[in-house]
């Protein structure tokens, strides 16, 4: 099989990616792998707009099939919330502290039950000029108050709950977050496409 382009500057992401494909593409390769500095415009209006442009700019500029992720927090009682403009709250870039204390913030008169939200992640592989696949999942959970620290970057994982499991999204263990990875799932369901087409 060919190279696969995977749309990520992210260690941590690469090498999660890498743990399900590695067997089935013959070379994982990133954006920094080729050279390629710029980065996209993000100025999709929802998580599978936004994959399908990373996806299709980083296509561009390789000639590679690319696989391709937008994600975030969606909060049913903030309708939807931060969902894809998750830096950008009232015209103000918030940090990973700041914006996690604006979503407790917004929630303190919610009561527990009402309180639903889910980590959605949109995944596309762009084959070539004609190809290109998405998935879309997610993971539900509720929003909790927490003293939990911040993993950089992932400011929700500290306050996302899962009750199935009774634990904060940042306090599962390797195997825990391996079976509840909504990312893997997305990337499983695409290698049918992947075997097919790379």
């Amino acid at each position: 099989m060919s190279k696969l382009l995977i749309a990520t500057r992210n260690p941590g992401k690469f090498r999660e990616i890498k743990a399900v494909l590695e067997s089935r593409v013959s070379e994982l390769v990133t954006p920094d792998d080729l050279g390629i500095t710029e980065e996209p415009v993000e100025d999709g209006e929802t998580f599978a707009e936004n994959s399908l442009l990373k996806a299709n700019f980083f296509w561009q500029r390789s000639g590679l099939p690319v696989l391709a992720d937008d994600g975030g927090l969606e909060i049913d009682a903030l309708g939807g919330r931060p969902g894809v403009h998750s830096r950008v709250i009232d015209g103000k870039r918030l940090n990973d502290q700041a914006l996690r204390d604006w979503i407790l913030d917004q929630l303190r008169d919610v009561p527990e039950p009402k309180r639903t939200a889910k980590l959605k992640t949109v995944i596309t592989l762009r084959i070539n000029q004609d190809r290109n696949f998405q998935k879309e999942v997610w993971l539900d959970g509720l929003i909790r108050h927490s003293d939990l620290p911040i993993s950089p970057g992932y400011p929700f994982r500290s306050i996302f709950f899962l009750p199935d499991l009774r634990k904060f999204f940042d306090q599962l263990t390797p195997e825990e977050h391996n079976r509840v990875n909504h990312r893997k799932r997305a990337i499983i369901e695409l290698i049918p496409y992947i075997q097919q087409y790379l």
